[in-house]
């Protein structure tokens, strides 16, 4: 019996040893690595201002984790769009789960993390991000870090951009949308469907959104809109500029055909700015919602079509006004359907 205590104590003792000099030696090499790296990455064109994180630590015989993580950067050459991009990033924990013992290989994820893009220009639709969580599924190479990087940043870059990646990446944050002089809190989240991630916001804070604008979308309409996150800020513009000219126009003169501005205006920018296939998709689901008559529901159709035809040119506000007025194909009021 004293004999197996005995055992289990030195075993105790010896795991106990082992994680605190684990956890000692991460540390070490955390920082020798950063020494090493920073150099590398300002070749890239990528310049750390600032790394700091409070620990580093074994969670598992096979993962450990980085602490309290503070990370401020930024990019100055033109290979990543702009000739200056300056951030910081921030996350609770940083976990490094290895993959591969044998091909050195690890996945990694961020918990409560955040993100704050630095521009005088304009604010970036994804340029607030804040109480994140992100995992990836696929592996970082340590035999060939720049190639694993650039893959994973390519496959990043398509999923904000084009709101779909083959690469398996688990994603749910909030974003702050800045428009005009507002800023909305708006849920973003990625859903895996087949072999392809796709980037969706939350349509229940499109709906929301859109009331900052004084905008009624109808359901299927915010279900759309919130496909593609990387448009929504045009989208919203798009959708708050075709009411409030219209508006105006009444304002001015009470006679004016203000419903057939609104959507001429509104189905004209969306195909110049989003091709007519989305704009369509976008224009029919604001049909589903319930008010209007079925003349008034035509009426409505028939005008996005004539718009959609009209964007292979380009119209200014005036001359977009003028054809609402005296263009002998849009329709001015419901009574004119048969």
């Amino acid at each position: 019996m004293k004999t197996i205590i005995k055992t289990t104590l030195f075993l105790l003792v010896l795991f106990l040893v082992a994680y605190f000099s684990a956890n000692y030696v991460l540390r070490k090499v955390a920082i020798k690595a950063i020494a090493t790296l920073q150099p590398r990455l300002e070749q890239k064109g990528i310049v750390v201002e600032n790394f700091n994180y409070s620990s580093v630590r074994m969670n598992s015989f096979n993962s450990c984790a980085v602490s309290d993580v503070d990370l401020a950067f930024y990019l100055n050459r033109k290979m990543y769009g702009k000739e200056f991009f300056k951030a910081s990033f921030k996350a609770k924990t940083l976990t490094i789960r290895f993959a591969d013992f044998n091909n050195p290989s690890f996945f990694f994820s961020f918990n409560e993390f955040s993100l704050f893009i630095h521009e005088n220009d304009a604010r970036k639709t994804f340029g607030k991000l804040e109480n994140g969580h992100m995992k990836t599924r696929i592996p970082f190479y340590l035999k060939t870090p720049e190639e694993s990087a650039r893959n994973i940043l390519a496959e990043v870059k398509t999923l904000f951009n084009e709101n779909k990646t083959s690469m398996d990446i688990e994603i749910k944050t909030d974003v702050l949308l800045g428009i005009d002089d507002k800023e909305i809190k708006v849920g973003l989240f990625t859903e895996r469907n087949g072999s392809f991630t796709y980037l969706k916001f939350n349509h229940e804070d499109i709906l929301e959104a859109a009331k900052n604008f004084d905008l009624d979308l109808a359901e299927k309409e915010a279900e759309i809109i919130a496909s593609y996150p990387s448009k929504v800020p045009a989208m919203i513009k798009i959708t708050r500029d075709a009411k409030k000219y219209s508006v105006l126009e009444k304002s001015k003169n009470s006679s004016f055909p203000e419903d057939a501005l609104r959507h001429i205006y509104w189905s004209y920018h969306l195909t110049r700015e989003f091709g007519p296939v989305l704009a369509k998709e976008i224009t029919d689901a604001h049909e589903t919602a319930i008010g209007n008559t079925e003349k008034e529901h035509l009426m409505d159709y028939h005008n996005n079509e004539v718009a959609r035809k009209y964007a292979q040119e380009t119209l200014s506000i005036e001359e977009i006004k003028n054809r609402v007025l005296y263009a002998p194909e849009i329709i001015r009021d419901a009574s004119e359907v048969r």
